[in-house]
């Protein structure tokens, strides 16, 4: 595409050249390809261990949209600086980043990065990244007691069938894939079934988070994290309340902080808006505001954040419509993923 930034060509070219056309992606505007990992379930937040072959998007005033992007060609861990290929960019500070006259190696502050694609690779081997959670290690080359409790916990609940031995204090390889196979199992799916835990999996697989202590301090927020991979129709201009392992995303509850994320294939421009609500035993219920987002061509990745306080037998859902089609488009939008992520503070009982 002649006189067009690109970044993201470099990249698909690249991707196409190798015969990864299929996993990376053919793309020429950046937000559009981040939404396509996104909707895949292969997005990884700015923070996380970066892996060779991720494909990294930046976003350089720290807005939601991706400015630039570039190959990543060195595994590093949380936080640490990134080694990558970019193309239409300059060699040094002094150039343009994202529009500049060349394609270049460059080391990368995670300052600037808004998140990676990680593609599924044919023939790609176990994570070999790791994670601190309570304090605790977990990922290849962990250590101790809390490592054997998880593979008995695996072993138990009948993901052990990738252990020869043990299993023991040290996480290998047949940790991860055993632990893989759990996530996949709790609905988690491409780079979030990548065999490394997370807080909310752990929390599912052995009741607690070992080394913080949430069992015992009533005052310590449980983790929420569930994922629902059905699709489901939006008729236009219908409230529809999103379902994702049952509608009532949170109960037993005094207090909340949760996110709705919604991959949705909707014609481009189209308006989808959402709210969070409190149902009460009585029949009535609680409102939450409105929020809007507006579609982009394809799948696009959305997410609603509501906090707040519930009444003794509440519980909060949330719901969605669709409408303000442009064109008078009248196709009805489908979800296609939806998954609730947060915190709450149990009730008293």
């Amino acid at each position: 595409m002649p006189n067009e930034p690109w970044c993201d060509m470099a990249v698909s070219k690249w991707a196409a050249d190798s015969g990864n056309a299929d996993v990376v992606g053919k793309f020429a505007y950046c937000p559009e390809h981040v939404n396509w990992f996104r909707a895949r379930g292969q997005w990884i937040g700015k923070n996380a261990p970066a892996r060779r072959g991720d494909v990294v998007f930046y976003s350089w005033d720290g807005g939601p949209l991706a400015d630039h992007v570039g190959l990543v060609v060195g595994d590093s861990d949380p936080g640490d600086d990134i080694e990558t290929i970019e193309g239409n960019t300059s060699s040094g500070s002094s150039g343009s980043q994202g529009n500049g006259d060349g394609c270049y190696r460059r080391t990368r502050s995670r300052a600037y990065v808004l998140g990676f694609g990680r593609p599924a690779y044919a023939g790609s081997g176990p994570s070999r990244s790791r994670v601190t959670i309570g304090g605790l290690s977990y990922g290849y080359g962990a250590h101790g007691d809390h490592v054997t409790r998880v593979g008995r916990a695996l072993v138990a609940r009948g993901f052990g069938s990738h252990y020869t031995e043990g299993p023991g204090p040290d996480w290998s390889d047949a940790d991860t894939a055993s632990y893989a196979a759990f996530q996949r199992s709790l609905g988690y799916r491409g780079a979030d079934a990548d065999g490394i835990p997370g807080p909310d999996s752990l929390t599912a697989l052995l009741g607690e988070i070992p080394g913080s202590n949430t069992t015992e301090d009533d005052d310590m927020p449980i983790s929420i994290g569930e994922y629902n991979g059905t699709e489901h129709q939006l008729p236009r201009d219908q409230w529809v309340t999103v379902d994702v392992k049952g509608v009532d995303l949170v109960k037993n509850a005094s207090a909340y902080n949760a996110t709705v994320y919604l991959t949705l294939y909707a014609p481009a421009g189209a308006t989808v808006q959402g709210r969070w609500y409190h149902q009460r035993k009585d029949g009535s219920r609680w409102d939450g505001p409105i929020v809007e987002r507006l579609m982009t061509t394809g799948s696009s990745f959305v997410d609603f954040t509501h906090q707040g306080s519930i009444s003794d037998g509440e519980t909060a859902r949330f719901e969605v419509t669709y409408g303000s089609v442009p064109n008078g488009d009248s196709r009805p939008a489908a979800i296609t993923a939806a998954r609730v992520r947060g915190v709450y503070w149990k009730a008293d009982q």
